[in-house]
């Protein structure tokens, strides 16, 4: 990937106790190629989750496994993270559900978010931690069945994290909108600076 991306992570969250929940972005399929980079980049034990429909599609299918994320389909989606918790890791996850269009998210950077992600972090009482990314859209666009490969371009690509901390809320839906408030901050950096690196070429 980094032949065809150039890729700023940014530095890693401070998290004062682990395990913890990320919650991340859903541009396109090369946010979990850019995610995995980013957990390595900061040593950080983190299992990513997936929609199982993603283990069988064409090139990002096989790399799914070796980057050790969790195949999910449905309502077992929070019982296998808490399971993942309790084992110890912190769990990865992409609270908007799926790779969203280009206009359900252009107005703030952020798609609506699904409700699990608030439910997760006030059942398990653990921090969460907003991770957005930028750049991934052009570099794989939704729908496309691989990344574009442009042997004299290299995409800008950026990752910008936040501590959200433990969450004190009333809701599941008031916690998710905690979260989806710290992603679209998180968001609006990584845009900026991968507006950044395409002006610095």
């Amino acid at each position: 990937m980094r032949i065809f991306a150039r890729s700023d992570i940014g530095p890693p969250p401070d998290v004062q106790s682990r395990p913890a929940i990320y919650a991340g972005n859903h541009r396109s399929l090369a946010d979990l190629l850019l995610a995995s980079i980013a957990f390595h980049s900061w040593g950080l034990p983190i299992r990513p989750l997936v929609a199982s429909s993603y283990f069988r599609k064409p090139v990002i299918g096989p790399l799914l496994g070796r980057l050790r994320c969790i195949p999910v389909g449905g309502s077992e989606a929070l019982e296998l993270a808490t399971a993942e918790i309790q084992a110890g890791w912190s769990v990865a996850i992409m609270p908007e559900g799926r790779v969203v269009p280009v206009e359900d998210w252009k107005a703030d950077g952020v798609g609506q978010l699904r409700s699990g992600v608030g439910r997760l972090a006030l059942e398990t009482g653990l921090p969460v931690v907003a991770t957005g990314a930028s750049g991934t859209e052009a570099f794989w666009p939704r729908g496309a069945t691989g990344p574009r490969v442009r042997p004299w371009r290299r995409y800008p690509l950026a990752v910008r994290s936040e501590v959200v901390g433990v969450i004190d809320a009333g809701s599941p839906r008031e916690a998710t909108e905690v979260v989806r408030t710290a992603l679209v901050r998180c968001v609006e950096r990584a845009d900026t600076a991968t507006e950044l690196m395409r002006q610095s070429r």
